[in-house]
């Protein structure tokens, strides 16, 4: 979270009984409140760090009044589905589209069930500008044989979302994203590309940030359910998702119905659900 100088002041006094001694130079406080510690920079950069930083990340946008302000969200889903892309999207939100999302009672995709993202992630698709990146599983394993790791996927994407989507905004505005990795290593990910965007602000819960970031999530989770019923309709039969033993099951009896070969177009073939199969 990035602040100007007067809402780092009115942060210092917030926080000012419950100060820690930090003798980092750059930090102007050092706060922890409850189970979350807060790192307000003399730049204005402001880090939470703890299991629970979405009620104090309330109190704060409260405080300061930063509950609606314009920013680019991004996240992305399918990582953990053994069937299915991985996508990533980037959503851009302003003030006025408020009203909008507070009357689909947006949140966090995982907390959605599959129904409603269906009905309000078309939506959103048709209402917010966004960049939707959907990594096929063929393309997935292709990438994972040349020893390129989830994670450098998903900066990949990100970084190319964020940046199509910013140019679709056409002016400077916080970019928030559900963090996956250290910052460092997010920016090593991306060490070989020409264009790389680094005004970024990484959380954890990130939907708790910004309303941006669950829109994304929505938005990449609409496109992967979609995703997933064209694969079922191929391989003629209802893909699971995640990575349970519902999934083995199911993976079992694709091979048993001699559609080994089909595997790399709809399953991420590095999965142990896959690999552990394979063994046999």
């Amino acid at each position: 979270m990035s602040v100007n100088e007067t809402q780092l002041d009115k942060l210092n006094k917030l926080y000012v009984n419950h100060l820690l001694e930090d003798k980092n130079p750059y930090l102007l406080f050092h706060a922890k409140h409850l189970e979350t510690h807060i790192l307000a920079y003399k730049s204005g950069k402001v880090l939470l760090q703890g299991n629970r930083i979405d009620k104090e990340i309330i109190l704060i946008k409260k405080h300061l009044n930063l509950s609606y302000y314009e920013a680019v969200g991004s996240d992305e889903v399918g990582t953990g589905d053994v069937f299915g892309p991985v996508v990533v999207c980037a959503a851009f939100i302003d003030p006025s589209q408020i009203p909008f999302l507070e009357s689909l009672n947006i949140r966090d995709s995982k907390q959605i069930n599959d129904p409603t993202i269906l009905k309000i992630g078309k939506k959103l698709a048709q209402k917010i500008k966004h960049t939707l990146l959907i990594l096929s599983p063929l393309k997935y394993n292709q990438l994972s044989k040349k020893s390129i790791n989830l994670n450098k996927m998903k900066a990949l994407l990100h970084n190319q979302a964020i940046i199509k989507t910013l140019s679709k905004v056409n002016k400077s505005v916080p970019v928030i994203l559900d963090q996956f990795c250290q910052p460092n290593l997010y920016f090593n990910y991306l060490s070989n590309e020409t264009l790389v965007y680094r005004k970024i602000n990484f959380y954890t819960k990130a939907e708790s940030i910004h309303i941006s970031v669950a829109v994304a999530s929505i938005i990449a989770r609409y496109a992967f359910l979609i995703k997933l019923d064209e694969y079922s309709k191929k391989i003629k039969m209802t893909l699971k998702k995640g990575a349970s033993t519902l999934v083995d099951d199911q993976l079992k009896e694709l091979i048993q119905e001699g559609k080994l070969s089909n595997l790399p177009e709809i399953a991420k073939m590095n999965f142990k659900n896959v690999t552990k199969l394979l063994e046999f």
